[in-house]
């Protein structure tokens, strides 16, 4: 079940950087979204039916690359934080949504990327405890689970600009200036993947959290040297608490500006593979 539910998950992050670089430049609305939801549902049927996914992410990269798209650029904007609400879009009142419809690409960090941090954090307790038959279970574990997920993601190599991820320890290592990787929870990641993003082209940031969340507001206070020490690229925070809030809409309009003038400025646009 574990091996099964792991693989489910690496092969609909994959699905879902997909949707996400490619639905922006759709030349027919809504045909990636419609795509991808075939595509959820094969892939539950596929582990149902104890078939190959790697053999079925092969033939829905081949289905994707038949969309039509535009020959336009559009700025990048990486969003991090709290992993719920920036993967739940009722929680963050369709955010992805919005900033597409107001110009730009929007990355989503993969939901493989908690899991593996988990493991980070449990593998160090083990060493700390100096338990050796748990330390060879986990280690075997993640051994397996990293594998699956760079068999998966070679499949997206060259066509995914977002692939591969970096590992967790890499992220941690960006982060580690900001924050004290001790300091166990989303906190780390979220910084880690913002300079990852920027690393990688992004123009805009935006740190999505719970209203009064406590890693997300040490996350906003810390993306502000982030924020300096990468060429004072655009970083917003939203806080959502499960109501509809009547200036969403004006805040990333606002930050959607500054977006387009940093995208000008430094040359960072970009267009669909």
């Amino acid at each position: 079940f574990s091996k099964h539910a792991w693989k489910g998950i690496v092969a609909i992050d994959l699905l879902e950087k997909m949707l996400r670089e490619i639905s922006p430049y759709e030349l027919n609305k809504g045909e990636t979204k419609q795509l991808y939801a075939n595509c959820l549902k094969e892939v539950a049927q596929v582990i149902k039916n104890g078939g190959k996914l790697e053999d079925f992410l092969h033939e829905a990269k081949e289905r994707f690359k038949k969309i039509e798209k535009r020959n336009i650029s559009k700025p990048i904007i990486g969003i991090v934080g709290e992993i719920y609400v920036r993967t739940n879009k009722f929680s963050n009142e369709n955010i992805i949504d919005v900033l597409e419809e107001l110009g730009a690409e929007v990355w989503l960090p993969p939901v493989a990327e908690w899991v593996l941090y988990t493991n980070f954090t449990a593998g160090r307790k083990i060493r700390e405890d100096k338990k050796v038959q748990s330390f060879l279970d986990h280690f075997l574990t993640e051994k397996y689970q990293i594998a699956i997920e760079h068999r998966y993601s070679k499949i997206f190599t060259g066509m995914l600009r977002s692939v591969p991820d970096p590992a967790v320890k890499t992220i941690i290592d960006y982060g580690k200036p900001y924050i004290h990787d001790t300091f166990e929870g989303e906190a780390i990641l979220s910084i880690g993947k913002a300079i990852d993003y920027c690393l990688k082209g992004a123009s805009g940031i935006i740190n999505i959290m719970p209203f009064g969340c406590m890693p997300g507001t040490i996350v906003s206070a810390l993306l502000k040297k982030m924020r300096e020490d990468h060429n004072n690229i655009p970083c917003l925070n939203m806080a959502y608490e499960g109501q509809e809030n009547t200036n969403s809409i004006t805040k990333l309009e606002a930050f959607m500006y500054q977006v387009k003038q940093f995208s000008r400025v430094t040359g960072r646009r970009t267009k669909a593979s």
